[in-house]
Protein backbone atom coordinates (compact mmCIF):
# COMPACT_ATOMS: atom_id res chain seq x y z
CA UNK A 1 0.00 0.00 0.00
CA UNK A 2 2.79 2.51 1.27
CA UNK A 3 4.72 1.78 -2.70
CA UNK A 4 1.35 2.61 -4.51
CA UNK A 5 0.53 5.53 -1.98
CA UNK A 6 4.16 6.65 -2.85
CA UNK A 7 3.67 6.21 -6.66
CA UNK A 8 0.51 8.14 -6.49
CA UNK A 9 1.44 11.11 -5.01
CA UNK A 10 4.58 11.55 -7.22
CA UNK A 11 2.55 11.73 -9.91
CA UNK A 12 2.11 15.35 -11.51
CA UNK A 13 -1.39 16.82 -11.05
CA UNK A 14 -2.77 19.74 -13.22
CA UNK A 15 -6.40 20.84 -11.50
CA UNK A 16 -6.61 23.92 -13.86
CA UNK A 17 -6.08 22.66 -17.06
CA UNK A 18 -6.24 19.55 -19.45
CA UNK A 19 -3.29 16.82 -19.09
CA UNK A 20 -1.56 15.35 -16.12
CA UNK A 21 -2.93 13.35 -13.57
CA UNK A 22 -4.66 14.27 -10.53
CA UNK A 23 -3.90 10.51 -9.04
CA UNK A 24 -1.45 12.36 -5.96
CA UNK A 25 -4.40 14.91 -4.75
CA UNK A 26 -7.00 11.96 -4.82
CA UNK A 27 -4.33 9.67 -2.85
CA UNK A 28 -4.06 12.43 0.03
CA UNK A 29 -7.37 12.99 0.03
CA UNK A 30 -8.28 8.98 0.63
CA UNK A 31 -5.62 8.82 2.82
CA UNK A 32 -6.84 11.80 4.83
CA UNK A 33 -10.49 10.64 4.38
CA UNK A 34 -9.30 6.71 5.71
CA UNK A 35 -7.86 8.30 8.54
CA UNK A 36 -10.84 10.47 9.59
CA UNK A 37 -12.87 7.25 9.83
CA UNK A 38 -10.44 5.19 11.52
CA UNK A 39 -10.04 7.49 14.04
CA UNK A 40 -13.55 8.06 14.83
CA UNK A 41 -14.46 4.46 14.61
CA UNK A 42 -12.01 3.75 17.44
CA UNK A 43 -12.73 6.60 19.53
CA UNK A 44 -16.94 5.15 19.27
CA UNK A 45 -15.28 1.40 19.91
CA UNK A 46 -12.75 2.15 22.81
CA UNK A 47 -15.92 3.58 24.86
CA UNK A 48 -18.07 0.52 23.74
CA UNK A 49 -16.61 -2.24 23.45
CA UNK A 50 -14.39 -3.48 26.38
CA UNK A 51 -12.55 -6.44 24.69
CA UNK A 52 -9.28 -5.27 22.72
CA UNK A 53 -9.53 -8.44 20.74
CA UNK A 54 -12.66 -7.36 19.07
CA UNK A 55 -11.88 -3.79 18.30
CA UNK A 56 -8.15 -5.12 17.02
CA UNK A 57 -10.34 -7.37 14.15
CA UNK A 58 -12.65 -4.24 13.47
CA UNK A 59 -9.33 -2.06 12.62
CA UNK A 60 -7.78 -4.61 10.63
CA UNK A 61 -10.90 -4.82 8.27
CA UNK A 62 -11.26 -1.06 8.06
CA UNK A 63 -7.49 -1.24 6.93
CA UNK A 64 -8.23 -3.76 4.58
CA UNK A 65 -11.14 -1.55 3.29
CA UNK A 66 -8.78 1.38 3.34
CA UNK A 67 -6.25 -0.72 0.94
CA UNK A 68 -8.75 -2.39 -1.19
CA UNK A 69 -9.70 1.52 -1.51
CA UNK A 70 -6.44 2.69 -3.00
CA UNK A 71 -5.83 -0.34 -4.50
CA UNK A 72 -8.64 0.14 -7.08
Amino acid sequence: MSYQLVRFIRDTSNFTSTGGSSWGGVAIIASLFWGAVLWLIDVLMRRSIQDGRIIWGIQLLLLLAMYLFLDW
